[in-house]
């Protein structure tokens, strides 16, 4: 079941990374955002697997991705407090506009899932992760920030 890596706990997320591409109309290109636990070296093609067409979307190729990390429990709370907007059906409805890419190590390679978030659940999508992170994670409040006002200016 794809959402079980919303379920999954700090001890498994040692070796984890995510990725937040903004996929709606820009005019100008929009940072693909990247978090990770602390120490994990960050493989971007990896989230390539999790993508239908098997390939990095345009935006994750521009030399703008911007990264962050966070500790394991950092990274456990995020997932669990996203889990009811990610289980919604309504989160992906109209077209695509936000694809977020999570995975994890395992023994047997790596696990994860891309969920794809329609514009009217995005500022609750921001606004949870924002809620999760830690509040002395002052680099990844600043980047998460940043992208959130670039795809919804204010």
């Amino acid at each position: 079941m794809p959402y079980s890596i919303l379920d999954s706990a700090a001890e498994q997320l040692q070796k984890a990374q995510a990725k937040i591409t903004y996929l709606g109309e820009q005019t100008k290109p929009i940072a693909t955002v990247v978090f990770h636990t602390s120490g994990h070296e960050v493989i971007l093609k990896d989230f390539a697997k999790l993508h239908r067409a098997r390939e990095l979307y345009t935006n994750d190729e521009l030399p703008y991705t911007r990264f962050f990390a966070v500790t394991p429990q950092e990274f456990s709370e995020i997932l669990r407090s996203l889990k009811p907007a990610l289980s919604d059906g309504t989160v992906s409805q109209g077209p695509d506009f936000l694809s977020f890419s999570v995975l994890r190590e395992k023994n047997s390679g790596i696990e994860g899932h891309e969920f794809k978030i329609g514009s009217k659940a995005g500022i609750n999508f921001y606004q949870v992760i924002l809620a999760a992170l830690r509040k002395d994670n002052e680099s990844g409040r600043r980047i998460l920030q940043k992208q959130f006002s670039d795809v919804f200016p204010q």
